[in-house]
């Protein structure tokens, strides 16, 4: 079938489901599946259809049903696996896609299955294992060949699970017992999880959220936030789909665990931290190494050394080098930094993401490798001074493992002096965050935050720096907000982390994602004046004045005391041209503080867009005597003078304006109004011509502006017949 044409089928079905119109969605299913003459997944369907229509009858009669939500999900889920197996094997024998190559590439690899993969596996590690207790040292090039040959099997395991779709019972079972497995090493036993997580954002498959919630009860902690991570990013891009209720007894199960919340809380902040990555990256690119590469010649000059030989320690204790930082402005910037890296933001995908051109990065399955120092490119005779290197790295808590392998191999370029001064310092740095650590009143709790904080750097990574990202489902493109997964709402509402979310987003400038989440607070939660403000303001951030306009009434009717949200309001009012009601806040701000000349100068605005031109005079010469040095009140002043006909007045203020600021177009189009006005033709027409040059001579903006303005022209007796004669005369000249 035309992909085009599935695509567009499967988007209406998606949303039929969403929608709940089931019976629309089983219909259009069942045309793609006898379309596609698949038998199987028809008569799938029709069960289902059947199922879903009994239900309906009961519902007909009004029979209670507690279940029946549950099983509206349920049936719809059944409609979406089956669009999605139609899917794959519509693109299956022709797309080009790195999923749909290693497909192909599996499905010709004879009678080989997960189980006995997994089989061959264990094999060769309990080879590898015994042959490394046979051989002194690991540094043989015997051994690393045998782990080249166990890593190529790992990687070909990788791309089987992550291509298996959907999971047989057969293959659930036999990654189970791969998952609690003591025998293999517990390196290969993450990367089980995170293909099981990568095939799980391709096609939903509920064996995988199973598989999941089983590996996140393991002993081992690496293994167990790697699952929990990939957990929370299947069910929300699962989100439109029901778990079975075996899966939601699970799920409710590990709900009762000591650890359920705090992991629940830790991984969503890590989650939607992400969105922050890319802004982090520009600012260190555009503006905290430009800054460093302009006072290189002053370091070097100063302190008499090159910048890559300080020491850091030194730099401490240099008060030049301080005072360098701080008359540049470069200090602000690194403590910014410095906060950025404490609370988990990722400040080091910008310095990495050049490091990602190594072949070890062509394969998917490296990006999701745990490091580990038996790497092969790590061992063998010519590799044993790397050995302790990758010792050292393993340990760091840092870097997530992709830059870690991305430091190892870049080390191979170094020369040898810089390297050990690269190793010095990066050894300072582990040991003092180990110190930092072992000083912490909850060591365990900050390990696994550590431990969220490299997972979700390590996925994150391959989305946005895979050299064919393009090609796969991106999780974080549109942020990875928990509370729309129904199965977790209720824990998210219960621990109060939505707040924590929303200030998030809010502080951090990214407004649309900050208003979903306030919507849901506040459809949830007791009225309150500050999420109302919030609201306001993210909606007056992003363009929405009306929407702002109400939520700023809502914070208005609860705490009318607050001068900042009528400030607001009245800014907003006035862009949506409601000046009298702009007005009465506005008149609220001027009685608490008179001498405010914003407050001022928003009034005269005011009642100029309402034609009370005689009050805004007395506004603005309020404004000129409270702020004369500004010279804010002094074009408003002019025209308004300008509008009642006292000439004399307005030629005396916009002469100050010539005089006192730099003119603007404007300036020379009011210029002309009042010669006009005066009767002085010939001046009039000298202003309008230096209006057009000011504006790079865009003729039709000028007839524009004096069409717009000869009702005001009318007002001070210039007749309206003599406009477009002047324009036609000011045009010959030019």
């Amino acid at each position: 079938m035309d992909k085009k044409i599935f695509a567009e089928a499967k988007g209406k079905v998606e949303r039929y489901v969403g929608e709940r119109r089931l019976r629309d969605a089983f219909a259009l299913a069942r045309s793609l599946s006898e379309g596609m003459a698949n038998g199987v997944v028809s008569r799938e369907l029709a069960g289902a259809e059947e199922g879903y229509r009994y239900m309906l009858e009961y519902a007909a009669r009004g029979a209670e049903d507690p279940a029946r939500d549950e099983m509206t999900r349920r049936f719809g889920s059944v409609v979406l696996d089956a669009v999605d197996r139609l899917d794959r094997d519509n693109r299956k024998a022709d797309t080009p896609t790195y999923y749909f190559n290693t497909l192909r590439y599996e499905e010709l690899q004879g009678d080989d299955s997960v189980m006995s993969l997994l089989g061959k596996y264990a094999k060769a590690a309990s080879e590898a294992s015994l042959f490394n207790y046979v051989v002194s040292g690991t540094h043989s090039d015997g051994f690393r060949r045998m782990l080249c040959e166990r890593e190529a099997l790992e990687r070909r395991i990788f791309n089987r699970v992550w291509v298996t779709h959907p999971l047989s019972a057969a293959d659930a079972e036999a990654l189970g017992d791969a998952l609690r497995s003591v025998d293999l090493p517990p390196y290969f036993r993450e990367l089980l999880v995170e293909a099981l997580t990568l095939g799980g954002l391709e096609y939903f498959d509920e064996r995988r959220i199973m598989l999941l919630l089983d590996a996140y009860g393991a002993d081992d902690a690496r293994l167990s936030v790697a699952a929990f991570t990939g957990l929370m990013l299947l069910l929300h891009s699962g989100r439109r789909r029901g778990l079975s209720a075996k899966a939601a007894a699970k799920l409710d199960a590990f709900r009762e665990t000591e650890n359920w919340h705090r992991d629940l809380r830790t991984a969503y902040m890590e989650l939607i931290k992400t969105i922050d990555t890319d802004r982090i990256s520009r600012k260190i690119r555009d503006e905290v190494v430009p800054e460093m590469l302009k006072l290189r010649p002053e370091i070097d000059k100063k302190l008499n050394t090159s910048i890559e030989k300080l020491d850091p320690a030194e730099m401490d204790e240099n008060p030049e080098w301080h005072d360098m930082l701080e008359k540049s402005g470069l200090a602000d910037k690194l403590k910014e930094m410095s906060e950025i890296q404490e609370e988990g933001g990722d400040v080091m995908m910008g310095t990495f993401a050049h490091l990602k051109s190594f072949p070890f990065f062509n394969e998917p399955a490296n990006w999701f490798l745990p490091f580990h120092a038996d790497y092969s490119e790590f061992t063998g005779d010519s590799s044993a001074l790397m050995q302790p290197v990758a010792e050292l790295m393993a340990a760091a808590p840092f870097l997530c493992d992709s830059d870690k392998y991305s430091f190892m191999f870049s080390l191979a370029h170094v020369p040898a002096a810089q390297r050990d001064a690269m190793m010095s310092q990066f050894k300072a740095q582990g040991d003092q965050l180990a110190e930092l650590q072992a000083a912490s009143l909850n060591v365990a709790g900050t390990e696994r935050k550590n431990l969220f904080n490299k997972q979700v750097q390590n996925i994150y990574r391959f989305y946005r720096l895979f050299r064919r990202k393009g090609e796969f489902p991106n999780p974080f493109a549109d942020g990875v907000n928990l509370v729309d997964v129904d199965a977790l709402r209720g824990d998210i509402f219960a621990m109060g982390v939505l707040p924590l979310v929303a200030e998030f987003y809010f502080s951090h400038g990214y407004y649309s994602q900050a208003l979903a989440v306030f919507g849901v607070i506040a459809a949830n939660s007791e009225p309150d004046a500050q999420l109302y403000q919030k609201m306001g303001h993210a909606m007056q951030k992003t363009g929405n004045l009306t929407g702002a306009v109400e939520q700023y009434s809502k914070a208005e009717m609860l705490d009318g005391r607050s001068d900042w949200t009528l400030r607001r309001m009245a800014r907003c009012l006035m862009s949506l041209n409601r000046p009298e009601e702009a007005l009465v806040r506005l008149r609220i701000l001027e009685e608490r503080h008179p001498g405010h000349v914003a407050t001022v100068l928003n009034i005269g605005r005011c009642l100029v867009e309402t034609g009370r031109y005689e009050e805004a005079i007395g506004v603005y010469y309020k404004a000129e005597y409270l702020d004369e040095a500004s010279g804010k009140a002094l074009r408003p002043l002019a025209w308004c003078l300008l509008l009642t006909g006292d000439l004399q007045q307005s030629r005396k203020y916009y002469e100050k304006v010539m005089a006192q600021t730099t003119p603007v177009h404007a300036d020379y189009l009011n210029m002309g109004h009042l010669a006009l006005a005066e009767g002085r033709f010939k001046e009039a027409l000298n202003f309008y011509s230096l209006n057009i040059s000011a504006r790079n001579g865009a003729i039709d903006d000028f007839i524009a502006d004096m069409r717009e303005d000869a009702p005001h022209l009318g007002r001070v007796g210039v007749d309206s017949t003599l406009i477009p004669l002047l324009i036609d005369s000011l045009l010959y000249t030019l």
